[in-house]
């Protein structure tokens, strides 16, 4: 059992996906008692977050600054961490995500995957993954704490694939979705084919929806080749800015009635930088739609 945690505490909890067959580490961040006594202790909306190993402050200092700025209701978040060890392991925390992330398997990117991590890379984990959100981490949720049905979904890059994945597969997965840097350049033009197959099969698309990528999603910081040239040929050949702009006008043009859609492409903004205006503007954006 977590012990009692304060505002500015997380509580850390193990929970084994029967569907994946990985246990995974789940961050809850709740609010204040106080802060929730003024709301009457409403049910809190959830919000999930994914790469929770590399992003879970980024999710937190900005939950924490918007819901003191009054730009965003309580809620609950809900952090999604591979349990790496007390060394961690970040190659293993890679091909752990590109394996949940990715709807189908690249044979090209995962060579060069390979090669940066030096370990086998498997793809095409994205509809487990998917059911394991919505079955049984939504479950475990359910049952330990005062939640509504109200959720938002937060992905960059990989996690932005995921993103676009269920928002043409199962777009009432999440009431919210706040979608960054989709690496649609993963078995290209796959995420196109499927927002084609959603459009001829439905005309409305229930969602709300912030996407957004950096205008120099292309530039490559000047000190990475030294580390890791793999990378620089990755992010190289992405095309990010361009596909995410492509999939924007996309999704503009279907005209869906209750499809809630802002996309944007970030100035100064890199694969690297992107993550806190990304967080900020996003939700800032999807609890506060008219």
């Amino acid at each position: 059992m977590p012990k009692y945690l304060k505002f500015t505490d997380v509580e850390i909890h193990e929970l084994k996906s029967e569907i994946i067959g990985e246990t995974f580490e789940i961050l809850v961040k709740q609010p204040d008692p106080e802060v929730l006594a003024l709301f009457d202790d409403e049910p809190l909306p959830v919000i999930y977050g994914t790469d929770a190993n590399i992003s879970a402050g980024s999710y937190i200092d900005t939950i924490d600054g918007l819901l003191l700025g009054g730009e965003i209701p309580p809620v609950l978040f809900i952090g999604i961490r591979y349990k790496l060890g007390d060394e961690p392991d970040f190659m293993q925390f890679v091909t752990s995500r590109t394996r949940e992330f990715t709807p189908a398997e690249d044979t090209e990117n995962q060579k060069l995957i390979e090669q940066m991590t030096l370990r086998e890379v498997k793809g095409g984990g994205a509809e487990n993954f998917l059911k394991f959100l919505t079955t049984e981490l939504r479950d475990w949720v359910s049952e330990r704490f005062n939640v509504s049905d109200d959720t938002t979904y937060i992905g960059d890059s990989m996690g932005g694939l995921f993103g676009l994945y269920t928002l043409f597969t199962e777009p009432k997965a999440f009431k919210r979705y706040v979608i960054g840097s989709p690496w649609q350049e993963w078995n290209h033009p796959a995420t196109f084919e499927l927002e084609k197959k959603y459009a001829e099969n439905n005309d409305d698309m229930e969602a709300i929806v912030y996407m957004a990528s950096g205008a120099e999603e292309h530039i490559i910081g000047p000190h990475l080749e030294k580390m890791n040239t793999v990378m620089v040929e990755i992010f190289s050949k992405a095309k990010t800015a361009e596909y995410t702009h492509q999939m924007i006008e996309k999704l503009e043009e279907r005209k869906y009635p209750n499809l809630n859609l802002k996309g944007q492409i970030l100035e100064d903004e890199t694969h690297f930088t992107i993550m806190g205006a990304l967080f900020a503007r996003g939700l800032r954006y999807v609890f506060n739609v008219d």
